[in-house]
This record gives C-alpha cells, sequence and structure tokens, in this order.
C-alpha cells in the first residue's frame, strides 16, 4: 500500500509518524509533497528507505493551497492503487495498523471505493506556563482531554479512479463521494489518533491566523460564509476582521 502525506517544516515529526509506520510489512512506499520546508525535513524524511519526496511550493493563499496540495498527492498515485493518507500531527491506532494490513491483502470492503476511518482528537499535556507539550518515555506527546466530535470519520483510504480530485476549500472532499455518489464509500470505525495543537502551542496559534486570514478575506469581498465556517475564539477573533490584514 502507498502512504499519501504531505508537509512543510515537519523535522521534529518525522521519526515519530514515519519512524511508526514505515517497517509495517504493508507499507510498500511513502510518498512526501512538501511544501517548501526551511528545516531538517527533508534531510530527515530521506533516511527512510522507502520514503519518495517531491517539492511542490506552497502559495500564501493558505485554504486554496491545501486543497491543490491534496490534488497534487493523488497526482502521484497511479490508477487503480489503493492509498492512505495520513498526516503528521496523526499516528495510526493498532486497529487501524489491522484494518489497513488487511486491505494490502484483500482489497477493500466490499469493493468500495473509499473509506472514511474515525478519528480521536485530543488537546496536549503542557509543561507549567509554557506552550511546550510533555513528552511520554516514546517521545510521543502525553495526551489531554479528547476534544471535538467522534467518531469524527475522514475518508482517508482510496482506491484512485478517473475523475476523482478534491474540491472546497478548506475542508475539502473528494468530488463525488456526496450527492450523486460517483465513488461509492464506507466508514470504519478504526482510529487516527490525532494530536491536536502539536508539540507548541504557537504553531498551532499560527495556523489559526492563516485560516482566519481567508475567514476575513471572505467578509471583504461580500462572499457568503464557508458552509464550514470556524467558530472563533475570544482571543482569535480579530484575526477575523478585514482591517487586521489590511496593511497584508
Amino acid at each position: 500500500m502507498i502512504i499519501s502525506m504531505k508537509c512543510t517544516n515537519e523535522e521534529y515529526m518525522v521519526d515519530k509518524v514515519i519512524g511508526d509506520i514505515h517497517n509495517e510489512s504493508w507499507v510498500e512506499k511513502i510518498i512526501v509533497i512538501d511544501g517548501g520546508s526551511t528545516d531538517l525535513t527533508i534531510h530527515e524524511l530521506k533516511k527512510y528507505s522507502k520514503c519518495q519526496v517531491y517539492i511542490h511550493p506552497w502559495l500564501r493563499d493558505y485554504h486554496d493551497m491545501e486543497t491543490s496540495q491534496s490534488n497534487i498527492q493523488m497526482s502521484y498515485i497511479p490508477m487503480g492503487q489503493i492509498y492512505f493518507i495520513l498526516d503528521f500531527d496523526e499516528r495510526c491506532s493498532p486497529e487501524l495498523k489491522n484494518l489497513l494490513a488487511e486491505i494490502d491483502v484483500d482489497g477493500m470492503p466490499d469493493d468500495v471505493d473509499c473509506i472514511c476511518v474515525s478519528r480521536r482528537s485530543y488537546e496536549l499535556m503542557r509543561f507549567e506556563e509554557s506552550p511546550f507539550a510533555i513528552p511520554d518515555d516514546k517521545t510521543w506527546w502525553v495526551l489531554g482531554p479528547q476534544i471535538g466530535q467522534y467518531p469524527d470519520f475522514q475518508m482517508r483510504i482510496i482506491r484512485r479512479k478517473l475523475g476523482m480530485h478534491w474540491i472546497n476549500s478548506p475542508h475539502h472532499v473528494l468530488f463525488g463521494t456526496g450527492i450523486g455518489k460517483l465513488f461509492s464509500q464506507k466508514n470504519i470505525q478504526a482510529d487516527l489518533i490525532h494530536y491536536h495543537g502539536r508539540e507548541d502551542a504557537r504553531s498551532r496559534e499560527r495556523t489559526e491566523k492563516l485560516w482566519l486570514r481567508m475567514q476575513a478575506r471572505r467578509k471583504e469581498l461580500d462572499l457568503s460564509a464557508d458552509v464550514f465556517e470556524t467558530h472563533v475564539s475570544p482571543e482569535m477573533h480579530k484575526y477575523a476582521t478585514p482591517e487586521y490584514w489590511q496593511k497584508d
């Protein structure tokens, strides 16, 4: 099976995430689309023999580029091949690893085109009065409270077929899996573990600013709210206003 990932400046997560799956028998190769990292991400990725790295620099338009990068990811997958999408702030549970191993041998359950797997999101425990998360003895972060909705099904296992492409920035969806259903799908409860907030809370704040910048841009252009418009916390509210970004 092909593992498909995308990243920018994930130097400190490479060993955790890639190291956790690299030697699994069901992993044929790991294709990573790098958005133009300026740290040692690519150096760290090249330590792993199954990794293939392709550089496609990000543009500033955060949400639109997220969708574009996902389509670039898919372009490296041969037609008919099954691939699994994993992010650098996620980890496969034992149940998910078992599911992926079964699919690698037996193919897609019920011969569907796409599988959505459940995802559990957790805040990270942090050192007192510090933005930095607490690592455990295996260098993964100590989990705090579970957040968000569950099972929060995410489309991650896909057999590539002609006509598939991602749409609807920022929370993109695979065209043809909703109304009309050109491609069949199935939900399976086999958890992705999502480390929300990352090891340094300041990186999360930067990401939220980028999301809210696009939300502000929609307001400035008098566009209707995105169907997945995010709730803005009081401390981040100014970043959702067009006035904040006028000098940008």
